[in-house]
Formats: C-alpha cells, structure tokens, sequence
C-alpha cells in the first residue's frame, strides 16, 4: 500500500477516511458557517474598523484550524491504526502525508471563511482581494505546519482536545501576528510591495517549522 510513495498514500488513505465518515468534514463546514454568520449578525452592519475586522477573521481561521487539522493523528490512536502506520511507512513519509493533507483542508476551509465573510460582512471592503487571497494561502499552510506537529505531539495525551489550542496559540503567535498586519494591508487596497515582509515573514517562520517537525517527528512518532 505505501509503496513507492508512502506520503501520498497516507494523503489517500486519509481522504477516503474522511469521505467516508464525513465527521470532521461536517465539523468543520458546520464551525465556518456559525461563527462567520454570528460575527455578521453581532456587527449589525455597523462599520467596522480593518484592525477588528482583521482580528476577527484571523480568530476565526485560527479556531477553524483547530477543528480541522487535529484529526489527522488523533484519529490514528483513536481507532488504534497508529500502530499499523508506523510498521507500513517510515516516520518522514508519515508526517509529509498528514502535512499535505492538512494543507489541503486548511487551504479549502480558511478560503471558505473568508469568501463568507467577505459576503456576509458588507461592511468590511477589500481593497486587495488577490493580495487577501494570498495572505490566506500562506497563512493557511503555515497553520496546518503547527497544527500537524502539535497534534502528533498531544495524539496520546487523554485530553488532547483540551490541549491542542493550548500547545498551538504561542507557536502559532509569531504566524498570526504578521498575518493580521497582511490582512490589514490588502484590505487598505496597498500593493504587493507593502505586504511582501509580512508574507516573507510568514514563509520563513512556516519553512522553519518544516525542518523542525521533520527532525523532531521521528522521535515523537515512535516513543
């Protein structure tokens, strides 16, 4: 099964997984509807500044991650696979595997919640909407990074709902921080050239992360 491609096969093998129960997909759709339709309805069309706008979109992103992403090893203890992924592929493969497929729910839900609220909260304007559209991008791989690391670290833990956010928010701070500061550039309608440190900063901390997690990883997933 994991051969010649192990980490393509865990991306696989966790989207059939998902599609096939459909919980976390469900969750998931269920957090971004709720909280973006709530944040419209507490605004009542009242003009809002870009610095809470931005804020607030970001909380949102940052809560959406950590309904989404945590499942990928989770899940693995929880129905007591891990065992059967560790004999079947080597711990890099594994972690790249649940990475990708982090990123790609990151990367589809974050964009849901900001279509959402960008629809929903007229009162917000986007002066840069591609600029905002890139800021999500980035920003949505740098969250699933953490989220992938953390959650593997906090999988055999007996509360690890509880921990995740907890073990995530001071990692995620130096992502998030730059993030607001971008979101709050492209919806100022500034150019590419205003938000390029806040994006280089961002890639870099997410590449460091990478390496980190890749070092780390091993001895996180086989102790």
């Amino acid at each position: 099964m994991f051969s010649p491609l192990p980490w393509i096969a865990v991306v696989v093998k966790d989207i059939r997984s998902e599609t096939r129960t459909r919980y976390g997909l469900t969750a998931i759709g269920l957090f971004v509807v709720t909280a973006v339709v709530l944040v419209a309805f507490a605004s009542a069309d009242e003009p809002m500044p870009r610095p809470i706008a931005a804020g607030v979109l970001w909380v949102v992103m940052f809560f959406t991650s950590m309904t989404g992403l945590a499942r990928g090893f989770i899940s693995e203890e929880e129905r007591g696979t891990a065992l059967y992924l560790r004999l079947s592929a080597p711990p890099t493969q594994v972690f790249l595997g649940k990475l990708l497929g982090n990123i790609i729910i990151a990367v589809v839900s974050n964009l849901a919640v900001v279509a959402l609220f960008v629809a929903l909260m007229t009162s917000v304007h986007v002066g840069s909407p591609w600029i905002l559209l890139l800021v999500t991008l980035v920003g949505s791989i740098g969250m699933a990074v953490v989220v992938t690391i953390t959650s593997a670290i906090v999988a055999k833990a007996g509360t690890r709902n509880a921990l995740l956010p907890i073990l995530s928010f001071p990692v995620l701070l130096p992502l998030v921080m730059p993030g607001i500061g971008a979101t709050l550039i492209a919806m100022a309608g500034l150019g590419m050239n205003d938000v390029l440190p806040d994006l280089t900063l961002m890639l870099c901390y997410s590449g460091i992360i990478i390496v980190v997690s890749v070092l780390v990883f091993e001895i996180i997933w086989c102790d």
